[in-house]
């Protein structure tokens, strides 16, 4: 059995104790236990996307058909060709992956040139274990791209979803959405920002654009908002390298944002903050850069609450990161 059904497996007994009400004070220190079972191997080579300049030309050639469209006309994307530009999510060539097809997909999203049924299986194909996932389990590696570019078109399609007359992504889909989040959240943990002559990863900055969508939306059940609020967490308290462009402000918006909308997320945000707060009193302190950077990660991540201001908070979490605010700072 591998790492990732391992943790699909115990997942799936949180998230149903949780929805019977079974879980709450002990659920940060069993995510916390997942997490920090997990052995991350070596990098792999990741494999080399092919054709991306015919497959450039041809998102240029489906640009031009479009600008030249008469109001009310329809023109959408061929089947083949969807899938095609997909893969090219993956290349480490910020002109193919980035400005090239994120660009491309985005606009064919937001403009009408994608069916229903290619918007369904365009969301179910970036949830695919062999994409979000893809050496999710390994040290720091190229594939990082393909998994931050996944969540960054999903989040464009859970935005198109919400202004939709005709919503795309049905409860079946959604409860999938979430739980392959659930499992990315507990293992991912490359933090870079932008990399010289490849771009952008920006896997935290992606990450959070997709939280604040799903916790946006009506027909997520609570349970399942605090199970991400609780995966996100643990997360944040186990990440030992930085978020230093702009993911940490984002996160904590995305998660400030949630706590106000019931008590049930402040008290569960207060107590796993409390809990990082003991982690760095009780557990031995290795003078090691990874013990530095997490005691600095959890400096910066209050900071952005005091930067938000007490209007963006309910109380108790501003109170508490008021109090503490010059502890370990």
């Amino acid at each position: 059995m591998n790492q990732l059904t391992t943790i699909a497996e115990k997942q799936s007994i949180l998230l149903r104790q949780l929805h019977a009400g079974d879980l709450f004070e002990s659920l940060p220190d069993l995510l916390r236990a997942i997490r920090e079972e997990l052995v991350y191997e070596k990098a792999t080579p990741v494999t080399p996307v092919l054709g991306a300049d015919e497959s450039l030309a041809q998102m240029t050639t489906y640009q031009k058909q479009w600008n030249q469209l008469e109001e009310g006309q329809v023109a959408y994307l061929e089947d083949a060709d969807l899938r095609r530009f997909v893969a090219l999510l993956s290349s480490p060539d910020e002109s193919v992956r980035d400005t090239g097809t994120f660009f491309f997909l985005g606009n064919a999203i937001q403009n009408g040139h994608l069916s229903k049924a290619q918007m369904i299986w365009l969301t179910e194909e970036l949830m695919a274990d062999n994409r979000l996932f893809d050496h999710l389990l390994e040290e720091e590696n190229e594939a990082a791209y393909y998994r931050s570019y996944c969540l960054a078109v999903l989040a464009i399609l859970l935005n198109e979803d919400a202004v939709r007359a005709d919503p795309f992504i049905s409860n079946k889909l959604l409860e999938h959405i979430l739980f392959q989040i659930g499992i990315y959240l507990l293992a991912e943990k490359d933090t870079r920002g932008f990399v010289e002559e490849h771009g952008w990863v920006h896997s935290y900055t992606h990450l959070a654009n997709v939280l604040g969508l799903l916790f946006e939306r009506k027909d997520l059940k609570r349970a399942d908002k605090l199970y991400l609020l609780a995966c996100l967490m643990t997360n944040m308290r186990t990440i030992n390298t930085p978020l230093t462009m702009g993911e940490m402000g984002r996160l904590v918006g995305t998660v400030l944002q949630l706590s106000k909308q019931h008590q049930l997320y402040a008290d569960y945000f207060l107590l796993t903050l409390k809990l990082w707060r003991q982690d760095l009193v009780n557990e031995p302190f290795a003078q090691s850069r990874a013990s530095w950077q997490m005691l600095y990660n959890r400096v910066d991540f209050f900071q952005q609450i005091l930067a938000y201001g007490p209007t963006a908070s309910p109380e108790i979490i501003w109170e508490y990161a008021q109090n503490t605010k010059n502890y370990l700072s």
